[in-house]
């Protein structure tokens, strides 16, 4: 007995399910982003930081950044502003006084109990559950459309913000 095999689906059914993909991602982080900084004051990087701080403090800036999958330079601005707000404290490591850790202020801590998960770090649990041959074609498949549409040199550190 022969089984019929299904047929491929057309290239232009595959992009459209793509862009349909991406369009929701899209609007699910935008839309969660300003929900949480319409409701708490926090742009969804502050949001991040804070939680990464709740879940692990004290950290360096540099682990921090770590955490956050950027770079130290990117993460400075966002703690700055989390600093004015006083959500955050600076203090010197007494093992290394040339290094500064990071921990929530008793302000962050009462905040961060009521604030939701960041978009950011749902969007990194979900590629974190992709297993290794997912999550290698994914990373492939955009590295290669960013060079197609010539993105290699947008510097994009955030989803919808002024940070």
């Amino acid at each position: 007995m022969q089984t019929k095999k299904s047929p491929q689906p057309r290239e232009s059914d595959v992009v459209e399910g793509v862009m349909q993909n991406l369009r929701r991602l899209f609007k699910v982080v935008e839309s969660y982003s300003r929900s949480v900084e319409a409701q708490f004051g926090l742009t969804g990087p502050q949001l991040w930081a804070l939680s990464e701080l709740g879940r692990s403090a004290p950290l360096s800036l540099k682990d921090l950044a770590a955490r956050m999958h950027l770079t130290p330079s990117t993460v400075v601005g966002v703690i700055d502003r989390l600093l004015a707000k006083g959500l955050v404290q600076r203090a010197q490591d007494p093992a290394d006084r040339r290094r500064v850790s990071l921990s929530l202020s008793p302000e962050g801590k009462a905040l961060l109990a009521t604030a939701p998960s960041p978009a950011q770090g749902r969007l990194i649990e979900g590629l974190n559950q992709l297993d290794p041959k997912q999550l290698t074609a994914l990373s492939a498949g955009l590295d290669r459309l960013v060079e197609l549409t010539d993105a290699k040199q947008v510097e994009a550190r955030f989803f919808f913000s002024e940070e």
